[in-house]
């Protein structure tokens, strides 16, 4: 995650211009991670995939069941239970890489949907009846992709989602030289309001010319 110094994920000091290089090692050290990029549906929605999409066409529409897939060299993975992410592309760009969008739906999710993400040539993957099975979605994402690793960019609250279910086995930090200080801003993980006894261990640090640092943490060995 990009952060503030007091772990903020947006706000006012995104906008400052001499914070280059911390910022451009982050966006760069996304693909030298892993293959994929998470984010959840509002960070989707809100930089992606709020576009109107017209469903009354796909009404009706014989949508053959499971998962739908399309391999690719890089991916990036949307965790959107219930499908509110309309998108107008299948690929988005980020750090110079081109990324495949997959969607990680539920079973819910309405027919339609799926029908246009089948037509947009996005795949997706059924993760869960009513909420998100992250431990299934990773399976999935493994065999059927052949994702290694995922890096998870936000928001908050997915990844708070991931990290409750213990699936967060390192923590990058990239700290932008600036305080943010708006209490309204998120942090870069929510677990709302609850509280996970797992413990990171300090492995890296790393300094940049613009007064930025990265950390890193690893989640220490079970037993």
């Amino acid at each position: 995650m990009y952060v503030s110094i007091d772990g903020k994920i947006d706000g006012s000091y995104m906008e400052e211009d001499d914070r280059s290089d911390s910022r451009d090692f982050y966006d760069e050290a996304i693909w030298q991670m892993g293959n994929a990029n998470g984010n959840g549906r509002v960070t989707a929605e809100m930089y992606f995939a709020d576009h109107k999409i017209d469903y009354s066409v796909y009404e009706g529409r014989e949508v053959p069941e499971g998962d739908f897939v399309c391999r690719d060299e890089r991916y990036w993975v949307i965790f959107d239970r219930s499908g509110r992410c309309n998108w107008l592309q299948n690929r988005l760009e980020y750090g110079g890489k081109e990324a495949r969008v997959v969607m990680v739906l539920t079973e819910k999710v309405r027919k339609e949907y799926l029908a246009y993400l089948r037509e947009e040539e996005i795949p997706y993957l059924l993760c869960g009846k009513d909420d998100l099975d992250l431990s299934l979605a990773m399976r999935k994402c493994r065999q059927l992709l052949g994702i290694d690793t995922l890096v998870l960019t936000g928001g908050a609250v997915i990844n708070g989602a991931f990290f409750k279910a213990g699936l967060i086995d390192e923590i990058s930090l990239v700290i932008a030289p600036y305080i943010e200080g708006n209490a309204k801003e998120k942090n870069f993980l929510d677990t709302l309001g609850s509280y996970v006894d797992t413990r990171y261990r300090f492995r890296d640090l790393q300094r940049f010319e613009d007064g930025g640092v990265q950390l890193l943490f690893e989640k220490e060995n079970e037993g």
